[in-house]
């Protein structure tokens, strides 16, 4: 979750919100469809843009022989002292640096994979930001990059500012984004279409109130049988789109994903 999400919220009170418990499976379905050898195999993940680790956090656990290398500039040096103790603690394989320069030069071997997890929205020139980080020492062109970005310029709302987005994206405009950047296309598709109706409702209330822009998703109230609930009609969605993704059909969802690895 992004860190000013994080700051608004005792995690152990109110929980995490289905959707990004969801997104977490759809991360975890990805990963192994690109890079089959992830459960057998060592391999070196770099989280960039990683807000409060919860996400990698989930890795660790789904891919125990997978380390991770989490970078986000809004860390502060308390943070990184807290994460660091608390994860030497627990023996868990993720280290955390305020940038990615310090996380290169951590690195004994390349990154396998990078995450750009809802990272890229919130860059004003996201092809520049994508440019540098293909500069760094620790990206080769075997190198994958995973990213998603919220879905559709017109469903822009009071969450996009208070998470200070930028934009949102279609296929094409993400496509045309790392292209730009010089990374070539593996995949791309969108996920959760059942997040569209409530979105497009939410963007039609807005215009006739004044919506409330002090909130994210970390003020959400837990309620575990409605969030296992929600979570599991968002993952059988996934599935059932990603499915016929496959057979040559795009279904609109109200994010995207794309895998692309360094031009050469």
């Amino acid at each position: 979750m992004d860190l000013t999400e994080a700051q608004l919220t005792d995690y152990q009170v109110t929980g995490r919100h289905p959707w990004e418990l969801a997104r977490i499976e759809v991360v975890v379905q990805l990963l192994k469809e690109h890079i089959p050898t992830i459960t057998t195999q060592k391999i070196t993940i770099l989280d960039v843009g990683c807000g409060d680790t919860y996400l990698i956090e989930q890795l660790s656990k789904k891919l125990p022989l997978t380390s991770f290398v989490a970078v986000d500039t809004a860390f502060t040096e308390q943070m990184l002292e807290e994460y660091t103790a608390r994860f030497a603690k627990a023996n868990t394989p993720i280290r955390v640096f305020q940038s990615l320069d310090d996380a290169a030069a951590s690195l004994p071997v390349p990154a396998d994979v990078v995450l750009l997890l809802d990272v890229i929205e919130h860059i004003s020139d996201d092809v520049a930001f994508l440019r540098y980080l293909q500069s760094s020492s620790c990206i080769t062109p075997n190198t994958h990059f995973f990213i998603t970005v919220p879905a559709f310029q017109s469903l822009f709302c009071a969450h996009d500012v208070f998470l200070k987005h930028y934009r949102r994206y279609t296929n094409d405009s993400l496509q045309k984004a790392v292209t730009q950047s010089n990374l070539r296309v593996v995949e791309k598709g969108y996920f959760f279409t059942s997040l569209l109706l409530p979105r497009f409702i939410q963007v039609l209330l807005e215009k006739k109130t004044k919506p409330d822009s002090a909130k994210g998703i970390g003020a959400w109230q837990e309620n575990p049988v409605k969030d296992n609930l929600i979570k599991g009609v968002l993952l059988m969605d996934f599935k059932i789109t990603y499915l016929i993704k496959k057979l040559g059909i795009t279904i609109p969802g109200l994010s995207n994903f794309i895998v692309c690895k360094k031009a050469v």
